[in-house]
């Protein structure tokens, strides 16, 4: 059985989001922090005025995969819900906190977006194991 928690730590905190929106597709890579109290549920903080806001409000049906760390382990999911979220950044901050790449592209999070992405099942995937999906009850 594979650790759902390897594979998030594999990620990196990097997905690769995609949205649709009027049959129009969109991918972007993005950085996540998990939320240790419901781990199938990510945020993303984006600038406010940026696309994938938008396209998230028409379209709350995302998907993402991870990128391939140790041994190709990644995760996916087509089953992800997407929303603007009620938290704030200090409340989501410490999710952040080891992450000095993402600050630098990221020097005034209070002032972003966060979005929520909440997944019902996720596929763990990798070169050296049989897939296994995980679900969330």
């Amino acid at each position: 059985m594979a650790d759902f928690q390897e594979y998030v730590a594999e990620a990196k905190q990097l997905l690769v989001l995609a949205t649709a929106v009027a049959d129009q597709p969109s991918v972007r890579v993005v950085g996540f922090g998990q939320d240790p109290e419901v781990p199938n549920r990510f945020y993303v903080v984006s600038k406010p005025d940026v696309a994938k806001v938008a396209q998230i409000q028409a379209n709350d049906k995302v998907a993402f995969t991870t990128m391939p760390g140790a041994g190709g382990k990644r995760m996916s999911s087509n089953k992800v819900t997407a929303k603007v979220s009620d938290k704030t950044w200090p409340e989501i901050e410490p999710l952040f906190a080891d992450n000095k790449g993402w600050h630098s592209g990221h020097p005034h999070p209070e002032a972003e977006t966060i979005l929520e992405l909440n997944f019902d099942s996720v596929l763990l995937d990798s070169f050296v194991e049989a897939p296994e999906a995980i679900e969330f009850k």
